[in-house]
Parts: C-alpha cells; structure tokens; sequence
C-alpha cells in the first residue's frame, strides 16, 4: 500500500485501472492497483484487502469492476481466509445490494462450509430498507 496515501486512494486507482485495462499497457500508472492483493490474503493483509473490497464497492463502480473485485480480489480472500471473513460477508450482502451483486463474480472458493454461506448470502433478499 506504499503507493497510496490511503485504501481510498488506492480502491480509485483499483477502479481506473480496471476500468481502462483493454486500453492501457503495464504503464499505466494506476495499474499496480490491480495487484497490491495478489498475495496469500492472511492477518493484517487480509484485513486490509476486506477494506479495500468494501472502499471499491462503496465507490458503486462499473458492472466491470464490481466483476473483477469479485472474481479476483473476494476469490483470493475466501481461499486464503473465508472462514475468517464470513460472518462480515453475510452481514454486508444483506446491507448492500452491490456488495450483494458483487459476489455473484465470484467462483467456488474457499472451503465448501463457506461456499454454501457465500451462496447463501448471494440469494438474500434486501433487507437495507
């Protein structure tokens, strides 16, 4: 995270990158956001890329990179650290429809115990209101 100055900072580059990804090469400067989490996602970093996910997601990005947080970024957690995550995964699909959306990128990952909940929580219906 040295590149940034904050998860915010970050989760906007993450979102640039993202969405410019078919029209800029490895130059582009926005483009390590892409990769700050493509490590094993335990302890500290796993809580860091948790509230990374959620800055991205808060920021209601394209359908692309809602997409891409999901097939990468959420992936890689549930495999490293899903059971850890999964109580917070529940309560933040039934608050946030995108969140909610979000996970639906995502393939089986992590144990088959969370799995079945993150399946679960991609069904459930809004109850934000």
């Amino acid at each position: 995270m040295d590149r940034w100055s904050s998860l915010g900072e970050w989760a906007e580059a993450y979102i640039r990158a993202q969405d410019s990804y078919e029209d800029s090469d490895e130059s582009h400067p926005d483009r390590p956001a892409i990769y700050e989490f493509m490590v094993e996602l335990t302890g500290n970093l796993a809580e860091e890329c948790w509230a990374g996910i959620l800055q991205v997601v808060k920021r209601r990005p394209s359908e692309k990179v809602l997409g891409m947080v999901g097939a990468g970024l959420l992936e890689d957690l549930l495999n490293c650290s899903g059971p850890q995550f999964i109580d917070r995964l529940e309560l933040q699909a039934r608050m946030d429809p995108v969140f909610r959306r979000m996970l639906h990128s995502a393939w089986e990952s992590g144990p088959p115990e969370v799995w079945a909940r993150v399946e679960l929580a991609r069904a459930t219906p809004d109850n934000s209101a």
